[in-house]
């Protein structure tokens, strides 16, 4: 496993050295302020004792998020939990909503049934400080580097291919992926053949679906009711729209990831669906270039055929296309429209934009829907 020190996890040999790193850092430990109140310090005398990634995530994390469950969430519920086989370590391959929640909830989701909880893709670009590569590196988070491109791009993704293979096949670890760079911030879950075929690289043979095979891919579709950074990708989409230049500072990402916890969320959805394995087997018959398209094209249908719609979907989705698909009550159309407007003025839009924040929540009822048709 040296071989892939500059991106794994730490390994729980190297808690004790990680936590000691972490347990200084004042922003940190503001964290443990905000979410222990006065009880912070026992935990932070407590996290002195760690010795496992395991450990640490039962006794801080589970906390935290059971904490904003509570406080930013009417319910979580999962199903398809017997689609994974405690025996079968696989690749799960999700469609991407928070930047820090997705993987963490997904966690949550496989500790409450009993399931080993995940090593978690995370891209080098949200390692803002260092302490934050540190915390998220005893949490069982692998590194994605963004910084790197032409022939480097090329090793990079080489290097992420064989880690994730190993972590997988022989090491018998869980592991999570996002299906693009990324969030989609209209609402198009789309899965990136870059990424099967970055997957695929590690793999003995140039047959990408056949490489596909060891890694036991499960997709996972993962609905929101509520959006928190709802205004901040509507926003982006009308300046990229209006032809303004949009660059994401670290800034921006910050405010996204303590936004995205903070905010409601409503009711959250998990579905995980059976190992695709079996149509991999077929779509190996394609040719190289057919593969990716196939394989992307069937995760998207996994993830789109289990949305768990919401109102606040299908309001959107009556409101962007001007049709009356869904039935919604008048009283909770009233107050998602005034919903919408209100996350459009916490950015500075106005109604006039409407159709920015709308997209974002009618695409996933029209995916869903286009599958349910076919």
């Amino acid at each position: 496993m040296e071989n892939f020190d500059d991106i794994r996890p730490y390994r729980d040999d190297e808690m004790e050295m990680a936590i000691s790193k972490l347990i200084v850092e004042d922003e940190f430990i503001s964290i443990l302020k905000y979410f222990f109140k006065k009880n912070y310090l026992n935990y932070l005398e407590s996290l002195k004792t760690v010795r496992e990634a395991d450990e640490f995530q039962v006794f801080l994390i589970k906390p935290i998020l059971d904490g904003l469950k509570a406080a930013s969430m009417t319910e979580l519920t999962f199903s398809g939990i017997e689609n994974i086989l405690t025996n079968q370590p696989c690749l799960f391959i999700s469609n991407h909503r928070d930047i820090v929640l997705d993987p963490a909830l997904l966690d949550l989701v496989l500790h409450l049934n009993n399931i080993p909880t995940v090593e978690i893709a995370i891209g080098s670009n949200l390692l803002i400080k260092p302490w934050i590569e540190v915390f998220v590196r005893i949490n069982k988070s692998f590194i994605v580097r963004r910084d790197v491109s032409g022939r480097e791009l090329l090793r990079s993704s080489l290097h992420l291919s064989q880690y994730i293979r190993d972590n997988i096949v022989e090491r018998g670890s869980y592991t999570w992926i996002a299906q693009r760079e990324g969030r989609a911030k209209d609402g198009n879950d789309f899965t990136q053949e870059s990424l099967l075929r970055m997957l695929s690289l590690s793999g003995n043979t140039k047959n990408i679906a056949d490489s596909l095979i060891p890694l036991n891919i499960i997709p996972v579709s993962i609905s929101y009711e509520f959006d928190p950074c709802d205004g901040l990708k509507a926003r982006e989409l009308w300046m990229k729209k209006s032809g303004q230049p949009f660059v994401k500072s670290p800034q921006d990402d910050l405010v996204s990831m303590e936004l995205g916890l903070r905010g409601q969320k409503g009711a959250v959805h998990f579905h995980f669906d059976k190992p695709i394995t079996p149509e991999l087997k077929t779509i190996a018959s394609l040719g190289i270039h057919e593969q990716g398209t196939a394989i992307a094209q069937m995760i998207d249908s996994r993830i789109f055929s289990s949305y768990k719609l919401s109102n606040t979907q299908k309001a959107a989705y009556n409101l962007f296309f001007g049709v009356n698909k869904f039935d919604i009550e008048e009283l909770q159309m009233a107050y998602l429209k005034a919903y919408f407007s209100k996350q459009l003025e916490d950015v500075g839009l106005s109604s006039n934009e409407m159709t920015f924040i709308l997209q974002q929540y009618a695409n996933p009822a029209a995916n869903y829907l286009k599958i349910q048709e076919k």
